[in-house]
């Protein structure tokens, strides 16, 4: 029977962020009790960080059968993980090494099977090596719905000197996708003050507050400095925030139920930017398939920016910030015809597809998404 008490997930066991890290991920399978590990990975991500991972835990004493990740992260190949290989493997740890898609299917593996987990993500595209949660995908590469964990991650190792190898446009991602934790949500308005916010709420705007101003303080030389596959402070302190900061903000405001936007601040405004990136996978799917989660994520930041009603040197210096990052500046760029037709589409799936809209919501979407339109 499920608990109508939900607990907030604030970390992992162990996060541990420094450069060469994956030297140690031997060691920290065996301190979870493995001798042997499924290791769920892409073939990029193992030819980048295979050998590295493989040495530390041949040193340890722990063999492996290796996963590669082919396709979305779909039940089918749960079942199949679940179903086959983790029988007849009969690994004590599951790691997960890789990007976003990865690190989903590890977390779910682990989630249905109970083997702990260990996250070794070779980009920041998203704070996914952290999440306790995986996005199901269906076969066609449409969203499905959500595995939530019951515990936090058991340990993720963050190698940063794998980051700087891995393309910089995975970074700058995750850093436009960070900045939805604080404008997505409107956490950023004054309204939302110590004294008339709720104690997580505020929290929550506290640490999203923090991630922004690290990443926009320092992101732009982190970027340039993983152009050129350079290991800076300002990266691994990007790097913090995007994983860290921004999960922590997110784990401190879920479950909440009251509405982060509420009609008596006087607000305008509602959560759209996730809603976009769904609402996108979902309508525009084969056209946006190049496109990743935080880039399209941060073109809902840039609308969002401007529905808040936020000064025209906050919305400018905002998007001049994304420009210097390579984002995309229009739902055009992304592939997607914007014909009338295809804005109300649009408007129509966001209503619904990252949890029902009030009907009040609608025309505030709409407006927001002619901001990006062209």
């Amino acid at each position: 029977m499920a608990s109508e008490f939900k607990p907030k997930k604030f970390g992992c066991g162990r996060y541990i962020q420094e450069p060469n890290a994956t030297q140690i991920i031997g060691r920290e399978a065996v301190m979870l009790g493995a001798g042997k590990a499924l290791i769920v990975t892409g073939k990029k991500a193992w030819a980048l960080a295979g050998a590295r991972i493989e040495k530390s835990l041949t040193e340890a004493g722990v063999s492996f059968e290796l996963f590669y990740l082919l396709t979305d992260c779909t039940y089918e190949t749960l079942a199949y993980l679940t179903d086959k290989v983790v029988p007849e493997a009969k690994p004590n740890v599951v790691i997960g090494v890789g990007g976003g898609k990865v690190m989903d299917m590890a977390k779910a593996t682990s989630t249905k099977t109970g083997l702990p987990i260990i996250t070794c993500p070779t980009s920041t595209a998203t704070f996914n090596c952290w999440s306790a949660m995986s996005v199901m995908y269906h076969p066609n590469h449409k969203p499905q719905d959500r595995i939530w964990r019951e515990t936090e991650i058991d340990c993720a190792i963050v190698d940063t000197q794998i980051l700087v190898e891995s393309p910089a446009k995975l970074f700058a991602s995750g850093i436009a996708d960070c900045f939805a934790k604080y404008i997505e949500t409107g956490m950023m308005m004054e309204s939302f003050g110590l004294m008339n916010t709720a104690a997580d709420m505020y929290t929550s705007k506290i640490l999203a507050g923090l991630t922004n101003e690290i990443t926009l303080n320092k992101g732009e030389k982190a970027f340039r400095d993983v152009k050129n596959h350079e290991l800076s402070q300002e990266v691994e302190d990007c790097v913090f925030a995007v994983v860290a900061t921004t999960a922590m903000a997110a784990a401190a405001n879920y479950n909440n139920k009251k509405a982060l936007i509420s009609a008596d601040r006087g607000l305008k405004s509602c959560a759209f930017a996730h809603a976009l990136y769904y609402a996108v996978r979902q309508e525009f799917t084969e056209e946006c398939w190049g496109y990743l989660h935080g880039e399209i994520v941060g073109l809902g930041c840039r609308a969002a920016m401007v529905s808040y009603g936020r000064s025209e040197y906050e919305c400018k210096n905002f998007n001049r910030f994304l420009d210097a990052l390579e984002q995309p500046r229009t739902l055009r760029e992304l592939g997607i015809d914007t014909t009338d037709e295809n804005m109300e589409r649009l408007v129509d799936s966001m209503m619904v597809v990252w949890g029902k809209h009030p009907p009040e919501h609608r025309p505030i979407m709409r407006e927001a998404m002619e901001l990006i339109r062209s």
